[in-house]
């Protein structure tokens, strides 16, 4: 008899506790939800690779929530942000750029590369349009994909979107760096951490990833991570090419080269780079005798911008779409009227 009343005591008490707990978490959960600002709150959009360290989910469907807009966001089995192909995916436009190009903050049909592919239908031109856009990562994914994807498209046209944040990202994610001799070297990938494992396990949970508090808990630990990482990249006045600076340039120059390489035309767009980078930037693709465009900036256009998020709104896609589409329907020989 005694053993039995110390078990139901047990039983008791283990479920006053966990009582207690879900309790304490969803008043957690509601006060996070009417008081606090979440930037992200949603399902990751991306698992690991061997190759890449990370790639787009092939097949996702997620919304994803923020202060200023919910999108959804859905990927075919490409693990691109373009509709399911129904035939080869081969001589077509390729789009390479991070969350910009993948079109983070916009519905899927909004972002600029749709919009493209949009423009060419309406136009009656038929060929694959991809976006291969990822947001947080630099340019050693250029690279990567050059050397292990692209054969598999044969792109005619190749469109590399640099924006001002590859310098840190470049460091940071540790794809490549740069040998004594100047020359790039591939690091080798890291297996799995504790966060991308933690990350997976949310996500299997049914409805846990759009729980406010742990969208905050993520931002606080990609904050802390961040802060950990942190490399200086800001842009030197006095001419000095910093250690960012050089593996950005040699990771672009290598991977146009790439493009180049399989017969692909090359257009560059550039986001936010201001002085020297810039300058240099523009270099790398004019002296290859190729076009370099400058996508709106925040500070001549803070309409087409988040204010709190900081990337292109709808406007920003829409601008970006009729910068690019005279430049592509040029090179297929077709009328370079304006996006509409």
């Amino acid at each position: 008899m005694k053993t039995k009343s110390r078990l139901a005591r047990f039983a008791t008490n283990l479920f006053v506790a966990a009582f207690a707990v879900v309790l304490t978490l969803g008043l957690l959960e509601l006060f996070v939800r009417s008081f606090v600002t979440v930037r992200n709150v949603g399902p990751a959009f991306t698992v690991y690779d061997p190759i890449y360290g990370k790639r787009l989910k092939p097949n996702l469907h997620a919304t994803r929530i923020a202060p200023e807009f919910r999108i959804a966001i859905n990927t075919n089995s490409l693990g691109m942000r373009d509709p399911e192909p129904t035939r080869p995916s081969t001589g077509g436009i390729v789009f390479v750029g991070d969350s910009f190009s993948m079109g983070y903050g916009v519905q899927d049909n909004e972002a600029f590369p749709a919009l493209i592919r949009a423009g060419l239908e309406k136009r009656g031109v038929s060929m694959p349009v991809l976006n291969t856009g990822m947001g947080n990562n630099g340019n050693g994914r250029w690279v990567k994909f050059f050397e292990h994807d692209a054969a598999k498209f044969h792109p005619r046209i190749v469109i590399f979107q640099v924006m001002a944040n590859d310098f840190d990202d470049n460091l940071a994610e540790h794809l490549f760096d740069l040998g004594t001799d100047g020359r790039l070297r591939e690091l080798p990938i890291a297996p799995p951490g504790l966060a991308r494992k933690a990350q997976t396990l949310v996500d299997e949970v049914p409805g846990l990833a759009y729980s406010h508090l742990v969208g905050l808990a993520w931002t606080a630990a990609e904050a802390i991570q961040s802060d950990r990482s942190a490399v200086s990249t800001t842009e030197s006045g006095t001419g000095d090419v910093l250690p960012s600076d050089a593996l950005t340039f040699a990771l672009v120059g290598n991977a146009v080269d790439q493009a180049r390489a399989t017969g692909a035309e090359v257009i560059g767009l550039l986001i936010g780079l201001t002085g020297q980078r810039r300058a240099k930037m523009i270099e790398i693709f004019k002296e290859r005798g190729l076009t370099c465009l400058d996508g709106p900036n925040r500070k001549d256009s803070p309409d087409m911008f988040f204010k709190v998020d900081g990337h292109w709104n709808a406007a920003g896609h829409r601008r970006t779409a009729e910068l690019l589409l005279p430049e592509i329907l040029r090179r297929i020989d077709q009328p370079n009227d304006a996006v509409e």
